[in-house]
């Protein structure tokens, strides 16, 4: 039996799974599922994958289902330069105002209100759209976001990763590395192949730097960027640590999640 694993094919888990499969440490013991970020966290919750790289707010709202991998995330520094809302609209100025969200995402759904409801005080409305962009404002996450922002000049960008660091002064932890319970248990068919995964993906985590010039070489998203925009997303935007900083974050979006879903 092998162990089933999510494959998000965005370019911020992009490194990660470049030295996974890189170094060949992908065996055969392993099958990956590609996926967008929603339909990962359907499956890990519908026993359809054993182990992904899944949305914290999956994690944070089903802990009753989950482990997560102590030490590894998808986290921002102080911005993300993935997960944007655009508008004409000032920040202020959105109450009452209709936002597009796109269907790929949870965790980003939850950061926004939580930045516009939360921090700032506002209520719009929010509606999840197979095309968000031909709204007035809208939410873009991932390679998306990335290329609407790289190729349209018309809108005011809001990063919401930098916009919980301005009010926290914390990194945010977009997803973690997240299995179903019962595959965490000696006992279970998979658990040799999980433990071994979970030490290729620590491995991955302090690996991947050193592949920065090959990693860009070919990459798809070099046909609207360059190189040196790519490097600086990787270096300068992500962070794959899972420290007690992040972990104090993770914590408080719970506290603000569970204030919003009463």
């Amino acid at each position: 039996m092998k162990l089933k694993v999510g494959w998000i094919q965005y370019a911020n888990v992009y490194p990660i799974f470049y030295v996974l499969q890189r170094e060949r440490l992908l065996t055969e013991d392993i099958h990956l599922v590609k996926g967008v970020p929603s339909q990962l966290n359907w499956a890990l919750r519908n026993e359809l994958i054993d182990i992904s790289p899944s949305s914290s707010v999956e994690y944070l709202l089903n802990k009753e289902l989950y482990e997560f991998i102590d030490g590894i995330s998808i986290s921002s520094k102080k911005s993300v330069g993935s997960v944007l809302l655009f508008t004409e609209q000032e920040l202020n100025r959105m109450n009452g105002k209709k936002i597009l969200l796109t269907d790929q995402s949870a965790t980003s759904h939850m950061l926004l209100r939580v930045i516009l409801e939360s921090f700032i005080g506002l209520s719009p409305t929010y509606d999840i759209s197979a095309a968000p962009s031909s709204g007035d404002s809208f939410l873009l996450i991932g390679d998306d976001a990335l290329r609407y922002r790289k190729q349209n000049r018309d809108k005011r960008v809001y990063d919401l990763a930098n916009l919980w660091y301005e009010y926290t002064g914390l990194p945010f932890v977009f997803a973690l590395w997240i299995t179903r319970k019962e595959i965490t248990k000696p006992e279970n068919i998979l658990y040799a192949a999980y433990s071994n995964f979970k030490q290729k993906l620590l491995y991955a985590r302090d690996k991947w730097k050193e592949y920065f010039s090959e990693m860009v070489k070919d990459y798809y998203l070099k046909s609207f960027m360059t190189e040196a925009e790519i490097l600086y997303y990787w270096q300068e935007n992500m962070d794959y640590e899972l420290t007690d900083l992040h972990k104090k974050s993770l914590s408080l979006f719970e506290n603000h999640l569970k204030s919003l879903l009463k």
